[in-house]
This record gives C-alpha cells, sequence and structure tokens, in this order.
C-alpha cells in the first residue's frame, strides 16, 4: 500500500513539471512571418548575350567584418640632409623623329678660291621605291704659287639613283656623270720660250658617263646581276667605252655554301694621237671571268677554298690567253683566344682602261698604252689579334707574282709640238713589268667608345723585277691613317691622311733638235710626301651645323708626282642644312 502511494506521488509530480514547461514555451516562441519569393523560369533570347555580366554576390553572415589597422610612427632623431621632393606630375616631352631628314645641303668656300658644294636628296615615292638625286663640286679656282702654267684644279660630279625593293629582292640603279678639271703645268724649273707658255692651254679636261643597275634575290639559285657600261672622253679626242655584266650563283652544298660568279667585261679606246708614232691608237680588249668557291663556317674555323679562271681577247705579249689563280681564306679563332691566325690568297686579273690609270694618275697623257694586269697569287698570311675588343692588331706577310705590273714614267720633250701642253715633258705614260712582291702589311685600330675609333696601317713592299728597270713614282713603303671622336652628340672631329715614302722619278732633260725617241733618262729621288685632311664639325641643332675643313700636304716642288706641288694648305668654312623637301 505504501509502495503505491509512492508511485502515485510521483506521476503527479511529472505531469505538473511538463506543464509549466509548456506554459513557458507558449511564452516566449510565437510564430513570425515568412516572404517565399516565387521566381518563374528563365527564357534566354538574343540580346542578353550582349550584356555585362556581373559576379554573383552572396551575403554570408560568417563572414567577419574587416578590422582597419592602424599604425603609430615613432620619430627617431638621425643626422640627415635629404629632403624630400613634391611629388609632381611628368611633362610630356615629344621625342624627335628617328627618320632621317630627306634632303641635305651643304655649302663652304676657303682660300685659294675654294667653292665645296654637296647637295643630296631622297624621295620615299612608296614602300617599294626610292629615288635619289645627288650633286658634288669640290676645288680651288687660283692658280699655285711659282708655276707659269695655269693651275687651279676641280672635280664634279652629278648623279641619279633608284631602288626598287620587296621581301624577295632588291634593285639599284644609278646614272652618273663626272668631271675632273686639271692643268698640265708641272714644268721643269729651266728657260722656256715665252710666246709658247703664254699661248698653250694647259687644260686636260675628263668627263665619264657611268650606267649601273645591280640586282640582288634573297632566296634564289641567281644571286645576283650587275651590269655596267662607262663612256669616258677628254678635250683631246680620246674616247672609251666599257661595258661588263656579272652574276652570281649560290647554293648549299654540305656545312657551307658554294658560290659561282661570272663576269664578261670589255671595252674600246680610241686616242686621236699616240705619243711618239703622231697617229691613231686603238685598244680593243674583252676578258671573261668565272670563280667557283665553297664557304663554310664552323666553331672556331672559317674558311673559302676555290679558284678562279679567266680568258683574254685582243691582248698581245702576255703569257697565255688562259689563266688560273686561288681563291683562299682560312681564319682560325679559337674560343677564348686574342690570336688568330689566317691565309689568304687571292688572285686576279684587271683590266687598265684610261678611265681607272687616269684615276690613280691625273697627269696621265691623253695617249697611253693599255694592258691587263695579273695577279697570280696576291697572299698573305698573318696574324689577328684582339684586346677586349678594344685594341685590334694585324700583321701579315704579303706574298705575289705579278704579270704586267703598273707603273707611270714621265714623257719627253717634243721639239716639234707647238700647241699640246702635255708634250713639254709634263706628263706620263703607264708602262708594265713583270714583278715578284715580298713584304709586310700592319694595320691597328683602337676602338673607343660612341664609334670613335683611330687606325693606322702601314704596308712595306720589295720588288723582285725580270730585267734591271726602276719603278719609276712607285716606294716602297706607305702608310694610311684615319681617326673620328665625338663628344656629347654636338662636336665631331675627322682625320685622315696618307703617306708616300722616298721613290724614284725620271728626269727627262731637255736639248735642242733631240730625238723623240732616244731620250735621257736620269733617275732622281723624290722626298717623302704627307697629305692630311681634318674635318671639325660642329652640330647647332638637328638641322643645322657648321664646318670647317683642311688639308694639310708637304710642302716643295713636288707633290705626289714630281714637279707638281700641291697647295700646302687648303682651308675652308662652310654649313651644312638638313630638312624634308615636299615634292
Amino acid at each position: 500500500m505504501m509502495m503505491v502511494m509512492v508511485r502515485f506521488r510521483f506521476i503527479i509530480f511529472f505531469i505538473f513539471t511538463i506543464n509549466i514547461s509548456a506554459q513557458e514555451n507558449k511564452e516566449n516562441n510565437s510564430i513570425g512571418s515568412q516572404e517565399v519569393l516565387v521566381v518563374k523560369s528563365y527564357t534566354p533570347n538574343l540580346s542578353d548575350s550582349f550584356k555585362i555580366k556581373n559576379a554573383a554576390k552572396f551575403h554570408d553572415s560568417l563572414v567577419n567584418a574587416k578590422k582597419k589597422l592602424e599604425y603609430k610612427f615613432k620619430a627617431v632623431p638621425v643626422v640627415s640632409t635629404f629632403q624630400p621632393n613634391k611629388a609632381t606630375p611628368l611633362k610630356l616631352q615629344q621625342r624627335s623623329s628617328s627618320t632621317p631628314y630627306n634632303t641635305f645641303f651643304s655649302g663652304a668656300f676657303g682660300n685659294k678660291s675654294q667653292l665645296y658644294l654637296n647637295i643630296s636628296s631622297l624621295i620615299e615615292i612608296d614602300r617599294g621605291q626610292r629615288f635619289g638625286i645627288r650633286f658634288y663640286r669640290d676645288g680651288f679656282g687660283a692658280n699655285l704659287d711659282n708655276t707659269l702654267l695655269k693651275s687651279n684644279q676641280s672635280h664634279s660630279q652629278f648623279g641619279l639613283h633608284h631602288n626598287l625593293r620587296s621581301n624577295e629582292y632588291n634593285a639599284n640603279t644609278q646614272i652618273q656623270f663626272t668631271s675632273n678639271h686639271n692643268n698640265y703645268f708641272g714644268l721643269y724649273d729651266t728657260s722656256w720660250n715665252n710666246f709658247l707658255i703664254n699661248n698653250l692651254n694647259p687644260e686636260i679636261n675628263r668627263n665619264f658617263f657611268k650606267l649601273r643597275t645591280n640586282w640582288n634575290w634573297y632566296n634564289s639559285l641567281l644571286n645576283n646581276i650587275t651590269f655596267q657600261a662607262n663612256i669616258s672622253s677628254d678635250n683631246y679626242n680620246s674616247i672609251e667605252q666599257q661595258v661588263a655584266i656579272g652574276a652570281g650563283l649560290e647554293n648549299d652544298l654540305g656545312k657551307g655554301k658554294i658560290k659561282a660568279e661570272v663576269k664578261i667585261q670589255g671595252f674600246k679606246t680610241n686616242f686621236d694621237q699616240s705619243f711618239f708614232e703622231l697617229s691613231n691608237e686603238q685598244y680593243s680588249q674583252a676578258q671573261g671571268t668565272v670563280d667557283v668557291f665553297w664557304k663554310g663556317n664552323f666553331s672556331d674555323l672559317k674558311m673559302i677554298i676555290g679558284a678562279g679562271v679567266t680568258y683574254l681577247l685582243g691582248v698581245d705579249d702576255f703569257s697565255s690567253s688562259l689563266l688560273y689563280y686561288p681563291k683562299i681564306e682560312i681564319f682560325y679563332n679559337k674560343s677564348g683566344s686574342t690570336i688568330s691566325p689566317y691565309l689568304m690568297s687571292n688572285g686576279g686579273v684587271n683590266q687598265n682602261t684610261y678611265k681607272t690609270l687616269s684615276e690613280s694618275n691625273p697627269f696621265l697623257a691623253p695617249t697611253t698604252s693599255l694592258a691587263p694586269t695579273f695577279n697570280q697569287y696576291n697572299a698573305k698570311v698573318g696574324i689577328r689579334s684582339s684586346l677586349a675588343s678594344v685594341l685590334n692588331f694585324d700583321f701579315g706577310f704579303i706574298f705575289d707574282q705579278i704579270e704586267n705590273f703598273t707603273y707611270f714614267v714621265r714623257l719627253p720633250y717634243d721639239n716639234r709640238n707647238e700647241e699640246f701642253s702635255y708634250r713639254l715633258s709634263n706628263s706620263f705614260q703607264s708602262q708594265y713589268i713583270n714583278t715578284d712582291v715580298y713584304g709586310f702589311n700592319t694595320a691597328i685600330q683602337i676602338d673607343l667608345t660612341k664609334n670613335n675609333f683611330v687606325r693606322f696601317e702601314t704596308v712595306y713592299r720589295i720588288f723582285d723585277t725580270d730585267k734591271e728597270q726602276y719603278l719609276w713614282n712607285v716606294p716602297a713603303l706607305e702608310m694610311n691613317w684615319e681617326s673620328q671622336f665625338k663628344f656629347k652628340d654636338r662636336f665631331l672631329f675627322s682625320i685622315n691622311g696618307s703617306f708616300w715614302g722616298d721613290r724614284k722619278s725620271a728626269f727627262r732633260p731637255i736639248f735642242l733638235q733631240q730625238d723623240l725617241n732616244d731620250v735621257q733618262i736620269i733617275p732622281e729621288d723624290l722626298p717623302f710626301f704627307i697629305r692630311s685632311t681634318a674635318h671639325i664639325t660642329y652640330k647647332i641643332s638637328d638641322q643645322f651645323d657648321v664646318f670647317i675643313k683642311g688639308r694639310l700636304s708637304s710642302k716643295g716642288a713636288n707633290g705626289r708626282w714630281a714637279y707638281y706641288p700641291v697647295p700646302p694648305i687648303l682651308l675652308l668654312g662652310g654649313v651644312t642644312y638638313k630638312f624634308d623637301f615636299q615634292y
């Protein structure tokens, strides 16, 4: 009975507790309202494809808000003179155009009535064509001191140029007119007939016309074709026509390329009057040349191995009409080494024309003998050295066997002459001799910063002729030098020059009633001769330059040629102006 009462009381207490808990939840929890978003199904259309897509954003209550960090700087006393600049916006600066101006004008005046002009213009016709024009004039109009005949000199040239290019070929065509004015003023220091001297015209005017076109193909077996035609004439009725055509072929062979060069050239020259026979003199010569060689580049070795052959037409008194010669160049440059040995041998046959000989000696008579020169070996073996890419040194021994080596001899006085100035023993004629040549060649070049450099070259030759004969006017020692210094892109100084060592000249005594074909030749020593030219330019602006040009030469009765002095000093000053000329 007792147990029943206890169970009854426990059940009453449990029900009472549950009831109180239910009442508390009813007061604290009430049913709130909720929002339901009904979205209809999406039907895309074409215009939606051009809308700018926005990134979807979702609210996340679990993400904590970013806290703002604050830093406090503590001043530390230091010793300093630094004062920071206030930030200022950069100013826009106009960049200068990298395209050069299409027109160039340079003019100057100097002592001895010098006049210098250099005018050129290059026009871009379209992306594949350019057209250029150029006029050049230099010389002095005043006579030299202590000369009985006129001694002024001038050189002028007018040329046209056309360039045609594409990604497959490049073609250049030139037309050029050249005029050289000089005088036969190199008379002996002796008594002359005043009437003869005062009535002679010593001028020698030579005119040259050149037409040349050169075509190059980049990816073709036929690499290039060249055509050139020359016409030369003078005021003594001499005339010369010359034509040359050449082609180059190139193709891969092994680890290198094989190349062939073919050239056919010829000329016809007519001299109105030979010097000794006083008769018309004509020359017609031609030659065909084929050079074949293989070029290869390896890690330490570069080489050209080949040979050439030339066939002559219209040439008398030559060893053979068919001539052979080597075409070899071998350079060995081991990685890390400063010394590179080399061997070169490039023989060949060169035509001697009235044009080429008169360019070597402007006082050549308007009648001379013409014959080709054959360099059988033209060999050089030596070493090249480079120290820190600044000091470059080249030394080599030279050897050659030359058939018809060309030199110039002074012609005798002609007693029969009363009208031609070149017959007063004051002109030269070419002569030829066979000789072996030994010697050495040295060149030193110092490369400085920004295209500044100094270069010096020396050649010394020993001639072993096949007969006893002086090589008139040929020095054993020759030197050349050139240098350039540029400062701050405004000041430019350049210098170049040449040195001719001691040499023998043929002196022709003058006697009355002497036989023209049997005039005695007396060797005469000529001292060394130096000629150097310096050029100073100051850039005022991108378009204006001012310059001074001077030429210094050895003073005396002889220049490069005996009894032909040159002005000891020539100075001129002028301006250069560059601009864009609109056509």
